[in-house]
């Protein structure tokens, strides 16, 4: 069951904590267009380009899960909107906002034991946000780095070799887009 289920498969509302990140796919040729329209929506704290198989990052401060729901229900009815994942930020543990570095990418982590691998991703100080949330990933974490070597090691050496890690999904992020 799903965690914003209830055991008879009516959601509840759900506080939120923090920043939520939801993925947007969009047709080819409109992904401009689309952060523009993305940017200029309430809630929307951040909306830039990924690489990956989605186009688009959107970092959002959402109270609940019905206002994360309304903003998902406008993305759909965009008529360039291919699809989408969201990322609800039930807990957040954010530990500095953007630190300047040219290079930074989203990482989606699934992990057996969440807090140990947050205990260890709150040490490393290239790491600008972490959000636990729900969904086939346990956490969101962004990374910066100088260079695309760095965040490629910081990736493959680090976050990929922590106790417990199952699985990772990494999308390079365009701030610059």
């Amino acid at each position: 069951m799903h965690p914003l289920d209830t055991d008879v498969g009516v959601e509840m509302e759900t506080n939120l904590s923090g920043t939520s990140v939801i993925f947007v796919k969009v047709a080819p040729g409109n992904v401009e267009r689309t952060l523009t329209t993305l940017r200029g929506k309430p809630n929307v704290a951040s909306a830039e380009g990924v690489l990956g198989r989605h186009d688009i990052a959107v970092a959002g401060n959402f109270r609940d899960t019905d206002a994360l729901r309304g903003f998902q229900s406008e993305v759909q009815l965009l008529d360039h909107v291919r699809g989408f994942r969201s990322y609800p930020a039930l807990w957040d543990w954010t530990s500095k906002t953007a630190n300047g570095h040219p290079v930074s990418a989203y990482v989606l982590i699934r992990t057996s034991n969440p807090k140990q691998a947050i205990s260890q991703l709150e040490k490393w100080p290239m790491v600008q946000s972490i959000i636990g949330t729900t969904g086939d990933s346990d956490i969101v974490v962004r990374i910066g780095a100088d260079t695309n070597e760095e965040l490629r090691q910081t990736v493959v050496n680090k976050v990929q070799t922590m106790p417990g890690v199952l699985s990772t999904e990494t999308f390079l992020a365009f701030p610059k887009f």
